[in-house]
């Protein structure tokens, strides 16, 4: 495990907390233990990942030419790895975007939806080395 201190420039720490389930067993010979949260210790280059905006339309019953009917909505999107592992959950901020610093890679973003509504479709994401890739996310509101 690296510290802090042992970091390069440009880089920086991220903490994931995830439930798992450690088998040791195989270790020790005696019986699985089940822990509810590990953290793990990942340095991220910062220079690359997804920032975006989370918005939920439509807003009003009926659509006027010239009146935008979106609006910036807060939602919790799942990140996953080319393999399905979740990585991260993001919280957006009050007015919809969102940073997050991953290493270069395919991810998969699934947003949480309500059951019917709002709902958003999952998007399939591909961070280049030393760049953010932009994203928009559209939330159906239900409202018709």
């Amino acid at each position: 495990m690296r510290s802090i201190a042992a970091l390069s420039p440009g880089m920086m720490l991220l903490v994931i907390t995830a439930p798992i389930v450690v088998d040791s067993a195989a270790a020790m010979g005696t019986e699985r233990l089940n822990a509810k949260q590990v953290v793990a210790e990942a340095a991220v280059n910062d220079n690359s990942g997804i920032a975006g905006l989370v918005v939920i339309r439509p807003v009003r019953p009926h659509a006027t030419k010239g009146v935008e009917n979106s609006q910036p909505y807060q939602a919790t999107i799942e990140i996953l790895d080319s393999t399905g592992r979740l990585v991260t959950t993001v919280r957006t901020s009050s007015d919809g975007t969102f940073n997050i610093p991953l290493a270069p890679g395919e991810y998969l973003l699934r947003p949480q939806s309500g059951r019917p509504y709002p709902r958003a479709s999952e998007q399939t994401v591909i961070v280049e080395p030393r760049s953010f890739k932009q994203v928009r996310i559209t939330y159906d509101s239900g409202m018709r």
